[in-house]
């Protein structure tokens, strides 16, 4: 154990100011499940004083770590920046203003919102390496997609619609998306040494690829928590951080690009679900692993625990590859306090709970990567427990 986290842990015992004080048993416990899972770094904050940093194996204060999808997140705090200097007047501003060719079919339909809360209805393979990274440019590649589905009709996570936020950032600033976000979102977090992912286009990828060290991706949350503001600054104002973390209304569980976990997730797998695959004439045998999933499962862990039993170590990329767009293998209801998520591949998180306003941050990469319970996919869950 570490000299900085030693100091920390004996200082949360005080820290019992604005909320409940953290249960130091139940923050050991977390750890120790952070270090079996080959975490490289957890860092967690309430009331904004610092409760732990602690690094593991190759990890340490200074590495940078590529946060996966958590880059979306910090892509949404960056579409707050223009809400916020008026560079644009809503997210219903429409994608032909900046790409006036697509004015025409539906395409015209799409808007900043339908690409920040997954709703474009582009399609979309889940698999990025099947298009995506095969492809010299990802902006062009989401300009020339042709659609599933209507605009807004449904939430379907889309990495290939969301790349073109990179055309349509530089389109509305003048700059280069990571070189604005560096600028306008970064330089007051006081975030200075990260990197960004480009394609051969020299555009920067937006579904992942930001390189970030663990103590500058928390700062994030921490701006998400305390409403825009940073350090006495007022970063991104009040009324557009809020619109970071409303529930789109195709999908209660995402905002704009950031995930919104309800207290209490209940998951049913039926017969009406079964009956919707049959239809659509989905495969004999992704319907016979859907039946072996039926029940009602009262946590998400539960359901993934479930859904890798049935389809194996990597569930989603097999249920992306055999299921059609707009089908579902359960329906979900949503009820209780909601905390805030960035997720990325491998189980690097942010997250965020306003009730008892901890932020925490945990990563890996893939050198410390060994097998799916590396994921730490109960992270949040933990951060929850904290304070019970």
């Amino acid at each position: 154990m570490n000299t900085r986290f030693l100091i920390v842990m004996l200082s949360s015992f005080i820290i019992t100011t604005y909320g409940q004080r953290i249960d130091v048993a139940k923050l050991q416990i977390l750890l120790k499940k952070a270090e079996d899972t080959h975490s490289e770094a957890v860092i967690i904050y309430k009331d904004n004083q610092l409760v732990a940093e602690k690094y593991f194996g190759i990890g340490n204060e200074d590495r940078k770590i590529e946060a996966m999808s958590c880059t979306k997140s910090i892509v949404g705090l960056a579409v707050a920046c223009l809400l916020t200097d008026g560079l644009i007047e809503s997210l219903d501003t429409p994608i032909t203003d900046f790409y006036p060719e697509w004015k025409q079919g539906q395409k015209q339909l799409i808007t900043i919102r339908h690409l920040v809360n997954m709703t474009s209805g582009m399609q979309n393979n889940p698999n990025a390496s099947v298009e995506i990274y095969s492809s010299d440019d990802f902006v062009q590649l989401a300009l020339t997609s042709e659609l599933s589905k209507r605009p807004g009709e449904a939430f379907e996570y889309n990495n290939k619609s969301l790349n073109l936020m990179a055309g349509v950032i530089r389109k509305i600033t003048g700059k280069r998306m990571d070189d604005y976000i560096g600028e306008r979102l970064f330089k007051p977090l006081e975030i200075i040494d990260y990197s960004w992912t480009l394609d051969n286009a020299g555009n920067p990828h937006v579904m992942s690829g930001c390189q970030i060290k663990p103590k500058d991706l928390i700062k994030l949350g921490m701006l998400l928590l305390n409403n825009g503001y940073y350090n006495d600054h007022q970063i991104i104002a009040k009324e557009h951080i809020a619109e970071v973390v409303v529930s789109s209304s195709q999908y209660k569980g995402y905002g704009m690009l950031w995930w919104l976990d309800h207290e209490n997730i209940i998951s049913v797998v039926d017969n009406e679900i079964i009956n919707d695959l049959r239809k659509a004439n989905v495969s004999k045998e992704f319907i016979r692993k859907a039946i072996k999933m039926k029940g009602i499962y009262t946590s998400n862990e539960d359901y993934a625990a479930r859904l890798r039993l049935i389809f194996g170590n990597d569930p989603y990329e097999y249920i992306g590859q055999h299921l059609k767009p707009g089908l579902r293998l359960r329906k979900r209801n949503f009820s209780g306090n909601v905390t805030y998520r960035a997720d990325g591949y491998l189980g690097n998180y942010i997250i965020v709970n306003p009730k008892d306003k901890i932020v925490a941050v945990r990563m890996i990469s893939h050198q410390s990567f060994k097998d799916h319970k590396d994921g730490f996919a109960d992270f949040g869950k933990e951060i929850l427990k904290l304070t019970q």
